[in-house]
Formats: C-alpha cells, structure tokens, sequence
C-alpha cells in the first residue's frame, strides 16, 4: 500500500504557495492524503488509447477547486485533460507529492508547460480570456510558465538573505527553495494590481523553520508597498513553504521579495 501527499502544486508549476503550486503541481494549497490499495480500480488507473487513464473523482475535484482560485475554469479542465492522458493518478500523485519535497522533474514540469499553454492559446482562441495565473501559483514557479499578467518579482540571490546566527541549516538548503518557489508568487502580484494598478515595492519577510521544514512563524519585517493587504497575503503564500528536514535547530531568516509591473 502506498500513501502520497499533495499539496501546493499544479495553486507547481502555474508558483507553489503550493504545490502542480501554493495558491499542477509548484505546488496542491491544502495538504491531502490519498491510499492507493493493490487491484483498486479507482486507483490502479487503466489507459484508453483514446481516453487516456481514469481519475478518481475526488482527484479531479481537488485539482480543479484549487486550480480554479486564479485560472479560468475551462483552461484548468483543458490542462486536468491533457495530464489524464499522459500519467496515471497514482504517478500523478507521486509527482505531485515529490514536487512539494523539492525533488525535481524537469519531464513533468516541461509537459506542464506545454499543456497550459496549449490550453491558454486554445481558449484566448475562443475570445473568452487568458489564463490568469492560479497554474502558477500551484506549481510554486517551478515551471516558469509563461502566463498573461505584467507583473514580475525579482528572486532574491543569496546575498540578499539575512540568516540567523546559529542555524542549523546551509545558505545552499535554503536558497534551493527559495529559488523554486519564489516565482509562484507572481500570480498574486498580478490578482492585486488588477484592483491597484500600478503599486509596486519589496517586501521583506521574516520567518523561522523548524527541523521538520514547516515556518512555525512569519511576520513583515517591512515592507514599501503601501498595500497591507497584499503584504498579507504574500506572508501567507509563504508561510506555505516547505524545507527540507535537518536533524535539529529552528533556522531564522530574513527574504526580501522585489515587485515591479
């Protein structure tokens, strides 16, 4: 029997706060428990040659309930269809659950890429939009898809992070992450310069990991945005950010993250 855990990923691709991430993979936002037993036809998914394999309802409906938080709901099921075709829920769900640990996978990430933005062009096609960026946000940045949105956010280099004195974690460690999930935060710039067009400015976050990789606290240690609201929401996709596990020692440190349309 084998258990895998999504999170913010694919809300990973289409940034990761989640895992595809955080808010298909990087990167789902909540972190959900599936139990794949032997012979279960739900789970050990057959392929059609002209269907692809079957997915459990419950898989589709928590991909598309997070996708669907900032893409357009069409474009989600475009891109739910077109991972149906080529992986199994079960390896689905492994990606899925590796993504969140860091552990890369290029192939999965690049037919990611592809699929949305075979799905964008196939919808703008269709006069009703673009895709908005809840992909990305999923899949944490991961697969630096290329959405409609203005917005950028600069990812901040090694020497731009303050580390703690003590920690029991290496610049490379933290740096890893901060690298693969600073990007999924773009789909949130772009949500909030639709109500304020044109606001920009770094934000700095403090916050401490515990061994186990999880922040067991964040603040803003300051900000120039002059938009708490957006400050806010950006502490909360971060504080969605997983590390990987070291033997012992919470670590503090201090991230700037840069905006500009």
């Amino acid at each position: 029997m084998l258990i895998f855990n999504a999170t913010e990923s694919l809300s990973l691709i289409i940034g990761a706060d989640m895992s595809f991430m955080e808010k298909i993979a990087f990167g789902l936002l909540g972190f959900v428990a599936f139990t794949y037993a032997g012979g279960a036809a739900s789970v050990v998914a057959q392929k059609s040659k002209t269907k692809g394999f079957s997915y459990s309802y419950e898989t589709e409906e928590i991909f598309m309930n997070e996708c669907t938080q900032g893409a357009n709901q069409r474009v989600c099921r475009c891109v739910f269809g077109k991972i149906k075709q080529q992986y199994s829920e079960a390896d689905y769900w492994k990606l899925e659950n590796d993504l969140r640990k860091n552990v890369d996978h290029p192939e999965y990430i690049s037919y990611l890429t592809e699929s949305v933005e075979q799905c964008d062009a196939e919808y703008t096609e269709d006069r009703s939009g673009g895709i908005g960026d809840g992909l990305a946000g999923m899949l944490g940045g991961g697969g630096g898809i290329a959405t409609k949105a203005k917005g950028s956010i600069r990812t901040p280099s090694e020497r731009d992070i303050e580390i703690g004195a003590g920690s029991s974690r290496s610049a490379a460690d933290i740096m890893k992450v901060v690298r693969q999930r600073t990007p999924g935060l773009r789909h949130v710039y772009n949500k909030f310069l639709k109500k304020k067009p044109g606001f920009q400015g770094k934000v700095a976050l403090k916050f401490t990991i515990a061994p186990e990789g999880e922040i067991i606290s964040i603040s803003i240690a300051s900000s120039t945005t002059g938009y708490g609201e957006f400050d806010n929401e950006i502490k909360t996709a971060v504080s969605r950010w997983k590390f990987n596990k070291v033997k012992s020692g919470n670590t503090t440190i201090t991230v700037p993250f840069t905006f500009s349309e």
